[in-house]
């Protein structure tokens, strides 16, 4: 049984079926469901809709010090507004579909340490078409890995950045983005 096969087989009886109720790309309470995107994702929604980096994308809001007063962080997120993702639709549809992030084409599902985890969603427990759970579980391990390659890069990045006193800047698997 090939790796797909197998998640599918974890995803279905889990059931899921996208309401379209656009929970996921809204605000929560507390100022969450951040969208992370990388690098090479910007680029391929830059490509799509003529929109600038900064106009897709925002550094992750959490800084980390850096030696000398710089801070840094090591994520990118869609930008939002006050309320969802810039990309959901007054109709909750997502206006960058064909090309949106693989975390937004996996959600709720996501492999974590090699094993499935399913988050929150009012689309859980709804019938799944099987060849559904195939591309899920597909596209699960195709971000498993993107995100495994994103990171190692982006860890060698890190290590050989060079952050200016009092700098802010994103690290990320292109290298470091100076902000302001």
């Amino acid at each position: 049984m090939t790796p797909t096969h197998s998640l599918a087989d974890d995803i279905r009886p889990t059931g899921f079926t996208c309401l379209m109720c656009g929970g996921c790309c809204s605000r929560g309470e507390d100022d969450g469901m951040l969208v992370l995107v990388s690098a090479p994702e910007i680029r391929t929604i830059m490509d799509s809709t003529g929109l600038a980096w900064d106009e897709i994308a925002e550094p992750y809001p959490e800084w980390i010090p850096a030696e000398g007063g710089g801070q840094f962080t090591l994520a990118w997120c869609l930008r939002r507004t006050e309320t969802a993702c810039i990309f959901l639709g007054d109709d909750h549809r997502c206006m960058i579909y064909p090309v949106r992030p693989l975390i937004c084409r996996t959600y709720p599902f996501a492999l974590e340490e090699g094993r499935l985890s399913v988050y929150a969603c009012p689309g859980i427990g709804q019938k799944t078409i099987c060849t559904e759970a195939e591309q899920i579980a597909e596209e699960c391990i195709q971000r498993d890995a993107a995100e495994a390659t994103d990171a190692e890069r982006t860890r060698e990045v890190f290590m050989a950045m060079d952050l200016k006193p009092n700098e802010y800047a994103v690290v990320d698997s292109e290298g470091v983005k100076r902000i302001g």
